[in-house]
């Protein structure tokens, strides 16, 4: 996918939602809740979840602190509906690839389009561990999102590979691509939420994170290093590898 087509996939949640909340074809019930959602979505870009208020939300949409409560119960239901609009558009945006795309190639257009998303709207994914706690039902979505992943994942490993489906069903299996997930997961928030002092002086733009990210994720399905990416760490062959099992 070139640029320009990537560009047509990636989203500015705060910017969308407004958009949404622009159309007058909708009832004044479903409008009034856009604004409001594209207003919580703005505010959680400003100043976080943590510090989200009410006051801010109604103020920016411009209407009485009343109307938010005839569409949500509290800050954290709002900020939950804007989350679910970030996952639905991940899922309804994400690039769909044709037949015959390697293994690396698929794993490296994901990977462009889920970073980009990411970089994009990094502040309104800051506070997700006190959402987490404030809506549990936000963890327990997620957990089941990362295991259906999981398990499409093993499916592609299985038939680009000609080996038996049963493997989705293994639980090793299974945990080695849910920890591979976290790992991805951890590695964005260290880059993009909390800009980890020692990860912003290597300076990495977002398609050598990319790079980098689609390089590990297929070295952990496959077992080998992808032949169209460059090596950025060492690959070991079968002489390395006898000679440290054997420690000479």
């Amino acid at each position: 996918m070139k640029e320009s087509e990537l560009d047509r996939f990636v989203f500015h949640l705060p910017t969308l939602l407004q958009e949404r909340a622009s159309h007058t074809r909708a009832t004044k019930r479903v409008r009034t809740r856009r604004l409001l959602l594209a207003a919580t979505a703005a505010e959680m870009e400003r100043v976080e979840y943590g510090r989200l208020t009410i006051d801010g939300i109604v103020r920016r949409a411009g209407v009485a602190r009343g109307t938010f409560y005839l569409h949500f119960r509290d800050r954290s239901d709002a900020a939950l509906a804007v989350r679910r609009a970030f996952t639905g558009l991940m899922r309804r945006n994400r690039p769909r690839f044709q037949r015959g795309l390697s293994p690396y190639r698929t794993i490296w257009e994901v990977n462009r389009f889920y970073v980009a998303c990411y970089a994009r709207n990094a502040p309104i994914l800051a506070g997700h561990e006190a959402l987490m706690r404030d809506r549990p039902e936000l963890a327990r979505s997620r957990d089941s999102v990362n295991h259906r992943w999981a398990r499409i994942i093993l499916r592609d490993i299985c038939q680009r590979l000609g080996i038996s489906l049963e493997l989705v069903k293994d639980a090793r299996a299974l945990f080695a691509i849910r920890a591979v997930i976290a790992m991805a997961d951890e590695v964005l928030r260290e880059t993009y939420i909390y800009a980890s002092p020692n990860i912003s002086r290597l300076n990495l733009k977002h398609d050598s994170v990319s790079d980098i990210l689609s390089i590990l994720w297929y070295r952990s399905l496959y077992g080998q290093h992808p032949s169209e990416a460059p090596n950025i760490l060492p690959v070991a062959n079968a002489e390395t590898q006898t000679q440290s099992v054997g420690g000479e």
